[in-house]
């Protein structure tokens, strides 16, 4: 599936797949123990490492009462972002895909849809 390109010690470009870790348990282990690179929390897509910091910023100050409803809640808005997404009625930009949130990459005013002319 998807293809690691790495630079060997001899300097020679060497392809890995990402299935090819080993016969047994560790290749399928890596591939379901693997980490998300980012994380939507409402909205918001962070990076796993500021992730965990809301994570202890709210265990902190909320203790585990608020960590637990904070996990639920964001449980629930995870489900229904991926059930809605996958039913395919929608016309969103955005959605899932191979378990990442993916949608519509606007970066500055010129990737925005331009105004109707006459008016």
């Amino acid at each position: 599936m998807a293809r690691k390109t790495r630079i060997g010690p001899d300097g020679s470009v060497i392809k890995d797949d990402d299935e090819s870790g080993g016969s047994g348990s560790g290749g399928g282990r890596r591939r379901w123990c693997r980490l998300p690179h980012r994380v939507d929390t409402f909205g918001f897509h962070l990076e796993l490492k500021h992730f965990a910091v809301i994570l202890l910023l709210i265990s902190v100050t909320m203790g585990p009462i608020g960590m637990g409803l904070f996990v639920f809640f964001l449980s629930i808005y995870n489900y229904y972002q991926r059930r809605s997404s996958s039913s395919g009625g929608g016309s969103g930009g955005s959605g899932w895909k191979n378990g990442k949130a993916v949608g519509s990459n606007i970066k500055g005013i010129g990737d925005l849809p331009k105004a109707p002319k006459g008016g």
